[in-house]
């Protein structure tokens, strides 16, 4: 009877250590960064209307974001479990091609942060710099934009999902947070602005 109590109290003590604390992305409450068994999950499916592919063009410019989720990312085995928007991008201007990591969305070899295109910070307010027709309340997805040509240079990507007459777009405000490296003239590709995205 006693071997039989002392199996019970072992599984009882694995099962209670192996549960998840589940915390929604959008609270303000996150988890600790090494604690493996706490999961900032997208509760709410905010990032589902941001999947896909997305054009943005006017004159000479051609920009594209390909964007989706990822569940249960862990950084390292020692950190805690995020669910991230992720994604590739090219960028065209004058007919030249400057940046195209299309090719590694689908890579098997490639997750999280990986990708040039990640994060999944739910933003309410936005810098000034950037044209805001949203209210406060609203949520809008920030994430980092990086230069596949040089792994000190990146720059912010803060997502508005809108429904344009039906039309689903991204206003979008993409700008340069290069803080390392040599060069103090390096900065991402595309130039600082806002843009609207069309759902392809």
């Amino acid at each position: 009877m006693r071997y039989l109590l002392n199996i019970v109290l072992i599984l009882t003590v694995s099962y209670c250590k192996a549960q998840s604390v589940i915390k929604p992305l959008q609270s303000s409450e996150t988890c600790p960064p090494e604690d493996t068994n706490c999961y900032e999950k997208d509760l709410n499916n905010e990032f589902e209307k941001f999947i896909g592919t997305w054009k943005f063009q006017n004159n000479n410019t051609e920009i594209t974001f390909k964007l989706k989720k990822e569940e249960h990312y862990q950084t390292s085995p020692n950190s805690n479990y995020q669910d991230l928007l992720v994604g590739e991008y090219q960028y065209i201007e004058n007919g030249i091609e400057e940046v195209n990591t299309l090719a590694d969305f689908d890579s098997s070899t490639i997750s999280g942060f990986q990708h040039n295109l990640s994060g999944g910070v739910f933003t309410y307010n936005l810098p000034t710099y950037c044209d805001d027709n949203s209210t406060s309340s609203e949520i809008k997805i920030t994430l980092s934009i990086e230069d596949p040509n040089d792994q000190y240079t990146s720059g912010k990507v803060i997502l508005r999902h809108i429904n344009d007459d039906g039309i689903e777009k991204l206003e979008t405000c993409i700008y340069d947070y290069t803080n390392d490296g040599d060069d103090p003239n390096a900065r991402i590709s595309i130039p600082d602005g806002n843009y609207v995205f069309v759902k392809q």
